[in-house]
């Protein structure tokens, strides 16, 4: 019997099948209930180790899926957010409930005639990466607040540049050692994408947030292939949707 990844199932497969992904809650009477929903669109979060041990007529649920969304995309990629984007259109979310199937229930979606994409190439690394990071986003310590919200606020009022196209995603570090603190831009490009523009367009951004604030120690610029892994684990995302303050800060709890 051929395996799911034989089968061509991969993680960052996307299906269209409408599926439960229901979830546990307490009721208005205070009761434990369980609250049922329906969502249409999914992808597969299993690693494709799994995938490729898992039998396509696997009768036991093991294989993870995630509801994919298209409802107002984030406009970056979202490595480090909350929200990540699968393709053009299409994002996962990190709190989303996670539904659990057998292989067969993906076997028998296929042969009725559900639509399977493939997963993106250049966006299966980094949707792994994700996955792997998904609970362990550091929080921004609350003396950063301010200036995380003013970078995140310059980066997103200059999206409709020509140049910010080419930008997948703006990364933030902080050094808090100095005074005024100061922080370093990194964009996350296309590939193949001349980087001259972009660290000026981040140094227009570094130059438009207040003395007081902080002060911009570095801009950097460079394909996805050549960011470092500890660069990933050791910046924020400069949006302010996708910032985590630490509890019984100001800020929006839980974005």
């Amino acid at each position: 019997m051929a395996s799911l990844y034989e089968a061509g199932w991969r993680q960052g497969s996307m299906f269209t099948a409408v599926l439960p992904c229901d979830a546990v809650v307490l009721g208005a009477d205070g009761q434990v209930a369980r609250e049922e929903r329906d969502h249409g669109h999914w992808v597969v979060a299993a690693q494709d180790c799994d995938l490729d041990s898992t039998e396509t007529n696997g009768a036991r649920p093991t294989i993870e899926l995630r509801p994919a969304h298209d409802h107002d995309p984030p406009h970056d990629w979202g490595i480090r957010s909350w929200r990540f984007r699968l393709t053009e259109t299409h994002y996962v979310v990190s709190h989303d409930l996670r539904t659990i199937v057998s292989a067969a229930v993906l076997t028998e979606l296929l042969a009725a005639g559900a639509a399977r994409q493939d997963p993106n190439e250049v966006r299966s690394r980094p949707f792994a990466i994700w996955l792997g990071k998904r609970y362990d986003r550091p929080a921004l310590p609350p003396e950063l607040v301010p200036l995380a919200k003013k970078i995140a606020e310059e980066v997103q009022r200059r999206q409709g540049r020509p140049t910010a196209a080419q930008v997948r995603d703006v990364l933030m570090q902080f050094d808090a050692t100095t005074h005024p603190v100061r922080f370093s831009l990194f964009a996350v490009l296309a590939e193949d994408v001349e980087t001259g523009a972009v660290r000026e367009w981040l140094a227009g951004i570094g130059s438009r947030i207040p003395i007081e604030l902080g002060l911009v120690d570095e801009v950097e610029a460079a394909p996805a292939s050549g960011i470092s892994l500890q660069l990933i684990e050791d910046s924020y995302a400069a949006d302010v949707s996708q910032l985590t303050w630490r509890p019984n800060q100001p800020g929006p709890e839980g974005a």
